[in-house]
């Protein structure tokens, strides 16, 4: 099976490949959630392992590297989850530092 791989050097056209349900991977390859839409210009993620349960995320298109079977990020799962819980994206999405 050949996968033709979008590798986003133009950014952005990389949000019109994504289809819900996808998966989301960091850039290690470990599944980090599920791809529910685009919304605003950004990615909007499921992440199961948060609480309240299935909460979810952005993911900016700078962070995307590529687009085939799954939707891949050019970031660790750790480094996601640092920005997400920093002050003022966490403030403007009205989270709480949990992590």
């Amino acid at each position: 099976m050949t996968m033709n791989v979008y590798d986003g050097e133009e950014g952005r056209p990389l949000l019109d490949l994504i289809i819900k349900g996808m998966d989301v991977v960091d850039s290690e390859g470990t599944q980090i959630g599920s791809a529910d839409k685009v919304e605003g210009g950004h990615l909007k993620i499921c992440r199961a392992d948060q609480k309240p349960r299935n909460q979810h995320q952005y993911v900016t298109p700078d962070w995307i590297a590529a687009v085939d079977d799954r939707v891949r990020l050019n970031r660790t799962f750790d480094e996601a989850r640092r920005f997400w819980a920093s002050e003022p994206y966490a403030k403007r999405h009205h989270l709480q530092r949990a992590i």
